[in-house]
């Protein structure tokens, strides 16, 4: 009983709403995509929520969110053009392939795509290295087969939004004091878009900020 209690709610210890420690994630990228998570979820339809569940789970979110600030920060890696770009998987909803776009007469325009079909729900699409400013890779190399653009959906307070990127390294777990303050200059992106950079694997990582990078994203839907 001990293993499967533990199995069924791995997602609150070593998975995405836990210390990410879960070596499964960096295949699966989210816990959404682990069949443990979905047998737990279905379960979940076959009986009343208890209000103790409720709370237990608020505290926990709470608690996991305050030991994330101190010690560790949680995000999705992953890579536009040559640019390697990290975003915090407290606001990651979920991965999946790419999706056709479907253009909106008169409001599609240089960064806002159109919408696209995730789930039977139309998210807005948005050209994320055209928001970024990054000038198309015309020395693009043959890829590995086992790396293909994928599309990303982040939710914040409700406001959901999906881009495509051109590879999704997966979901780290980066000290702190391993941010760096951004140069002046970072790449061709503008530099608010950027809270922080990082190193991971020879590779500098550049960590958006979210509030930034969300108006940025509604001005170029009303624009």
């Amino acid at each position: 009983m001990g293993l499967v209690q533990r199995q069924s709610h791995c997602w609150k210890t070593i998975g995405i709403f836990g210390d990410s420690s879960c070596p499964e994630l960096t295949s699966l990228v989210h816990c959404r995509n682990c069949s443990i998570y979905n047998k737990a979820g279905r379960g979940l339809f076959d009986r009343d929520m208890p209000i103790e569940f409720i709370e237990e789970a608020t505290k926990n979110l709470s608690s996991i969110k305050e030991k994330e600030i101190e010690d560790y920060l949680s995000v999705i890696i992953f890579r536009v053009e040559k640019e390697w770009l990290a975003f915090k998987t407290i606001y990651l909803q979920e991965t999946t392939s790419i999706r056709p776009v479907h253009r909106v007469p008169f409001r599609t325009n240089n960064v806002f795509m159109g919408v696209a079909n995730i789930n039977g729900e139309l998210l807005l699409c948005i050209s994320l290295a055209r928001l970024l400013e990054y000038a198309p890779d015309e020395e693009k190399v043959q890829q590995d087969q086992r790396i293909y653009r994928r599309m990303i959906v982040i939710n914040k307070n409700g406001e959901r939004y999906v881009f495509p990127v051109d590879e999704v390294l997966g979901i780290y777990r980066i000290p702190i004091n391993d941010i760096e303050e951004p140069p002046v200059t970072l790449t061709k992106s503008p530099s608010t878009f950027i809270e922080g950079i990082f190193n991971l694997q020879d590779n500098k990582v550049g960590l958006l900020n979210e509030d930034s990078f969300l108006q940025a994203l509604k001005r170029s839907i009303i624009s």
